[in-house]
């Protein structure tokens, strides 16, 4: 970006130089622009140099691009001597080759200034995303991580409904086992909710598959078609981004 600043500043030099060369060539000349029919000056000596300034400020605005009438105040006086053709047509080209140069810088001036906000633009479409990137990682940095845990949520509710509530009634040791993996479980969700990994169970939901991972389809007509009525597998999501789809059984039309 800085080098593309520097690149833009030297053709804004160059620009300038040349808009100076055409002055210094109009001054040093003392020549104004006259007409092609009289071939004679435009003004005298005694107002040559307001003249010239006058024309020299309209040439460079363009005011009087292509004029070649004089102005009433610069009426040619009489007794003025001739210009000699040549010198004239020689100031003329010399003038036209500064135009030419010093409209080509400007075009330059153009697609640099051009390049140069392209540039910018695109500096900072880096920043931005490069910014993005890093909150990501910071937000996601434990993805791998709670996917690799959940085999172990899923273990132990596994076990907790494998064991039947009469089964422990008659055993005290089933009774406190129980107990024990239930403090797990439940310790472990704590875990997940403090990170904010967080457990869907869609029942009765409608189908997202974002977050749903349709297993089979079972027509029922006191169910709305598309909605969920059996989960096979608990799903998960960490800051609303889906880490594993719920398995689950949807309904179909009739």
């Amino acid at each position: 970006e800085y080098g593309e600043f520097q690149t833009f500043q030297h053709y804004f030099k160059q620009i300038n130089l040349s808009m100076q060369s055409v002055a210094r060539v109009l001054l040093r000349s003392r020549l104004p622009l006259c007409s092609s029919s009289s071939g004679r000056l435009l003004s005298s000596e005694a107002n040559a140099d307001v003249g010239l300034r006058s024309k020299f400020q309209k040439f460079m605005h363009g005011d009087n691009a292509g004029s070649t009438e004089p102005t009433s105040s610069e009426a040619p006086e009489e007794g003025s001597a001739p210009i000699d053709p040549a010198v004239l047509k020689e100031k003329d080209a010399e003038i036209a080759a500064l135009q030419e140069q010093l409209a080509s810088e400007s075009k330059l001036l153009t697609e640099m200034k051009d390049r140069y906000l392209r540039a910018l633009a695109d500096g900072e479409n880096v920043r931005n995303r490069a910014k993005r990137e890093l909150e990501d990682s910071k937000v996601y940095s434990i993805q791998s991580f709670a996917k690799d845990l959940l085999p172990v949520s899923d273990v132990l509710e596994k076990a907790l409904e494998s064991v039947k509530e009469e089964d422990r009634q008659g055993n005290a040791t089933l009774s406190n086992l129980h107990e024990g993996v239930t403090l797990t479980y439940n310790q472990l969700h704590q875990v997940f909710k403090r990170h904010n990994l967080i457990k869907i169970e869609p029942i009765d939901e409608e189908f997202d598959p974002v977050y749903h991972e349709a297993m089979f389809q079972v027509p029922d007509p006191e169910k709305t078609p598309g909605t969920i009525f059996s989960v096979i597998q608990s799903g998960y999501i960490l800051q609303s981004r889906s880490i594993r789809p719920a398995k689950v059984g949807v309904v179909k039309e009739t």
